[in-house]
């Protein structure tokens, strides 16, 4: 009894060092970042199940798309899986995501790529003209590592290594950063939490300057209703999340199966001016999950359609 006394002391103090880690890590780097951020592709989320459900996803990632939204998801994970995204964003703005967990068990291993295009961009010279002497492009894109791990029954930790490119006409530059990610299952029964820094790092000189990296920093819970809707049991999931030298967001997301195979999904964020309301669904069956979602903006900017594929295996 005394051993396991003094062992469930030391796992209690090893859960109250890995929190307290990350707010000091978190509270230096707010307190370090001044200037306007760029590289905003890092700020749009992937996958379309957790846009439908309005991005409140850092505490239910646990396939390979964790790697973007919670690298600690991984390790909760019951299988490989691989994750496919398509994001055709507003105007000519397309988003590609793609990641595969290859390494399932007590060490966790995900690869994923993540690349926003801006193409046919006109080039004009000095001389006004309703015709362009050129076109180019606008890439910006990431490779991702991501490990992660059950340190203790119900703790998941995880963390991305993240190679950042980026190109603007004939300028280009490259940088680093890392992605920490804790997870806490079963606070109560059904209640997961989560906390997660991301795009710690620097990009290297673009011309003149580099370009500062949005710090973002979610917390999220998501609970499985007690009660059954259509049979089902439904899902809440809410986020909050702060971008350095941007606003703050509060997220809310929900999920329920309607009929076999089929999930329906809607969300809402409070704090942007341009987003609230989106929605969507999934079709899952066997081990393969089709989701779609529909981003409305507002001030009539249009819309963002996302269509995702995961895949267990």
């Amino acid at each position: 009894m005394l051993i396991r006394g003094q062992q469930l002391m030391k796992e209690e103090k090893m859960k109250r060092t890995i929190v307290a880690i990350f707010f000091l890590s978190v509270s230096t780097l707010i307190a370090d970042t001044g200037a306007k951020v760029g590289l905003s592709f890092l700020k749009i989320g992937v996958d379309a199940r957790a846009a439908a459900m309005g991005d409140a996803y850092s505490s239910c990632a646990h396939d390979a798309a964790a790697a973007y939204w919670n690298p600690a998801g991984l390790a909760g994970a019951a299988a490989n899986s691989a994750v496919l995204m398509h994001n055709a964003w507003l105007q000519d703005v397309n988003q590609e995501f793609a990641a595969i967990q290859f390494l399932n068990g007590d060490h966790n291993l995900a690869v994923s790529i993540n690349m926003l295009n801006v193409s046919g961009i006109e080039l004009r010279d000095e001389t006004a003209s309703e015709v362009p002497v050129g076109t180019t492009d606008v890439i910006n894109t990431y490779l991702g590592l991501a490990y992660a791990t059950t340190i203790m029954k119900d703790w998941q930790v995880g963390i991305q290594l993240k190679y950042l490119y980026e190109k603007y006409y004939f300028e280009s530059a490259d940088g680093f950063a890392l992605d920490l990610g804790i997870k806490h299952q079963n606070i109560l029964a059904g209640l997961n939490w989560a906390l997660v820094i991301q795009n710690l790092g620097k990009m290297s000189v673009l011309r003149n300057e580099s370009t500062p990296l949005p710090l973002l920093l979610r917390t999220g819970l998501n609970y499985k209703l007690p009660f059954q809707l259509l049979e089902y049991q439904p899902l809440l999931a809410a986020d909050l999340v702060y971008v350095a030298d941007d606003i703050a967001t509060f997220n809310l997301g929900f999920e329920t199966r309607i009929v076999n195979h089929v999930d329906l999904r809607a969300g809402y964020i409070l704090g942007r001016d341009s987003q609230h309301f989106r929605g969507g669904f999934g079709i899952v069956f066997a081990a393969f999950d089709v989701a779609y979602a529909f981003v409305p903006f507002d001030y009539d900017l249009g819309s963002a359609h996302l269509l995702s594929l995961a895949i267990d295996f």
